[in-house]
């Protein structure tokens, strides 16, 4: 006897919580329907808090759903080059300093370099392409040429850009990309959760009301009860949401970051457009040169 009147205590907060669950889904089917009556209304204030947080996460979706391409080293050349582990896979960098070598260092040094490539993949941002295919050029042209010495200066540059580009990349994803989803899925998460908590909470109030109309006499007590404890788990559950949203709308960090994002990009632009300022003026001179050695070649 006594384990059955163990296992009856163990049963009814079960077959409470069952019965609840059904009277929120049938309250929910009754409102789909539209016979549903007397749906409790939830304060103006609460709707449109509602309204601004979806809007904030829908913005904080979207920025999310574009920034992660940061954390993609090649977005902005998709189609890269089927560049082999040999000498156009190298960076310029690596290539200047093969010059001082000596012929057993320079061997020794590319046995290193394709053991080191193996293992490490060459940088694949659009720059650090151009810079190796004109390094590349500039090989088969010679410096002396006008040509040849222009791709050798643009290449330099290019594998610089390239670098920059990648400190702003991993700025970006660390002062942004990261804080924002960790927000997204933290606070405004936190938010979404209790706003589903105050649905449920309005459902089984609803549901209660619903009961407590066609109670029995000898049940109407006992129903006018659970509708008060369903209206005081709905009010609490209405506060709890509107604080949580109040301090999504609140929060200046999603601001911060966005500042942020913009001072890596200005960063970026702003060291790219230096060194591209420095090397236009050369690259000019040189097809000022080129130009003139066509036409004395042409009147000759």
């Amino acid at each position: 006897m006594d384990q059955f009147k163990a296992f009856s205590q163990q049963l009814n907060p079960l077959a409470a919580k069952l019965n609840k669950q059904f009277g929120q889904v049938k309250q929910f089917a009754q409102e789909k329907m539209g016979t549903a009556e007397d749906i409790t209304e939830l304060p103006q204030e609460y709707k449109d808090l509602e309204k601004r947080v979806d809007a904030l996460r829908n913005m904080h979706t979207d920025l999310l759903r574009v920034t992660r391409t940061y954390q993609n080293s090649s977005y902005d050349y998709p189609a890269q080059l089927q560049e082999t582990l040999g000498d156009f896979g190298r960076t310029v960098t690596d290539k200047i300093q093969q010059v001082a070598l000596s012929p057993a260092e320079k061997a020794a040094s590319e046995a290193a370099a394709l053991e080191e490539r193996k293992e490490v993949a060459p940088p694949k941002t659009l720059s650090h392409a151009l810079s190796r295919a004109s390094f590349h050029g500039s090989e088969q042209l010679g410096l002396e040429e006008p040509m040849g010495s222009a791709l050798f200066k643009f290449a330099t540059v290019q594998e610089k850009i390239g670098d920059f580009r990648m400190k702003m990349d991993q700025e970006i994803t660390t002062k942004f990309v990261q804080p924002f989803g960790t927000t997204l899925n933290t606070q405004i998460g936190f938010a979404m959760k209790a706003r589903k908590n105050v649905q449920n909470a309005r459902l089984s109030l609803d549901s209660a009301k619903a009961q407590y109309k066609t109670a029995r006499p000898e049940r109407s007590e006992a129903s006018r009860v659970e509708v008060e404890q369903a209206e005081d788990l709905f009010v609490a559950a209405l506060e709890e949401a509107t604080t949580l949203m109040k301090t999504v709308l609140e929060n200046p960090e999603p601001l911060r970051h966005l500042a942020d994002l913009v001072a890596a990009q200005l960063a970026f632009y702003k060291e790219a457009q230096e060194i591209l300022a420095d090397v236009a003026p050369e690259i000019d001179e040189l097809s000022v040169t080129q130009e003139a050695l066509y036409r004395n070649s042409r009147s000759e």
